[in-house]
């Protein structure tokens, strides 16, 4: 999880910034949420990441490239999953390790398909109209809702 979450600071970071005292913050940033994966410091995180990125493409002009989108999403989400993995864990108990396993390959099949999905809708929108873009973006949010809506009726 930390190692997820210091990818995910440098490949957000303006590469101007980086020197050993914003390299220790964010060695740090990075190991608080494996330690109290329980509270908000997950959330803390994943912000700062976004935050930098946002500075980055916004105030120096970094590039919005496709390899970084990708890798931002997915370590963001590989965060974001190991932290659940680790707050549902008890901290005192021996887990086998199919449990834990079997986690990854979701998360790694997540990523994977996701990234997939991402680079074909970045293909489609290459060929849509202006008015196009509107339509394909409330589409994509309709399916996501519609998908958020059947992952909590199969959970129940």
């Amino acid at each position: 999880m930390a190692a997820a979450g210091l990818a995910a600071l440098l490949v957000a970071l303006p590469a101007d910034f980086l020197d050993l005292r914003v390299a220790g913050a964010m060695i740090v940033l990075a190991i608080l949420p494996a330690l109290r994966p329980r509270g908000t410091m997950p959330v803390i995180l994943a912000l700062a990441v976004i935050a930098l990125w946002l500075i980055g493409t916004a105030a120096y002009g970094e590039s919005v490239s496709i390899w970084r989108v990708l890798a931002l999403g997915s370590l963001l989400y590989a965060g974001h999953g190991l932290a659940a993995l680790a707050a549902c864990l008890p901290f005192d108990g021996a887990i086998r390790s199919e449990a834990v396993t079997g986690w990854v390959i979701r998360l790694v099949a997540v990523v994977i398909g996701s990234a997939v999905v991402l680079v074909m809708a970045l293909a489609a929108v290459g060929r849509l109209t202006l008015g196009s873009h509107v339509a394909f973006a409330i589409g994509g949010l309709v399916a996501a809702i519609t998908a958020a809506g059947l992952l909590a009726r199969l959970s129940r």
